[in-house]
């Protein structure tokens, strides 16, 4: 099954793709978060800088927020089933005034 990623900012300058570009993974059937993560380690091995991935736990670092394409944030739960819309988004949190 295809499954979209986006990343936002430095996210996706990190990596060397396109602010909030389609990246497509495919992943299994009824994919869970878990599923999206190891695509990602997959398609960008060897460009996810140490800041940004941490290898050990085999997950984004946990500054990095993930939410569904329905704007809902996703738990840092490798078991999770994936949202509805097939695409997950990440972002650094922002702050500002």
């Amino acid at each position: 099954m295809q499954y979209t990623v986006r990343f936002f900012g430095i996210l996706a300058m990190n990596i060397g793709v396109p602010s909030g570009g389609a990246v497509v993974l495919e992943l299994p059937e009824n994919p869970v978060y878990g599923d999206v993560l190891d695509g990602i380690r997959e398609k960008f091995a060897g460009r996810l800088p140490p800041p940004m991935w941490d290898e050990e736990a085999g997950c984004l670092h946990r500054g990095i927020l993930a939410f569904g394409a329905d704007g809902k944030f996703l738990a840092r739960n490798r078991d999770l089933p994936l949202p509805g819309g097939g695409e997950v988004r990440f972002h650094l949190p922002l702050s500002g005034g």
